[in-house]
């Protein structure tokens, strides 16, 4: 339950820095737009690094 808490939190703070880095160096691009690609990178980068930590602890 920890790594999955972790987790989420590190989904939460990768779309949070991937919303601020895509509104900083792109400011052309609406938050209608932003805001769904940073929820998608961060779930998804989030997900992947959660399957590698869980690969390298085993059960």
């Amino acid at each position: 339950m920890t790594r999955f808490l972790i987790n989420i939190i590190l989904m939460l703070v990768i779309g949070f820095l991937t919303y601020l880095g895509i509104t900083t160096f792109f400011p052309s691009i609406r938050d209608v737009i932003a805001i769904p690609i940073a929820i998608f990178l961060g779930i998804f980068l989030g997900f992947f690094i959660y399957i590698q930590i869980d690969n390298r602890m085993g059960p």
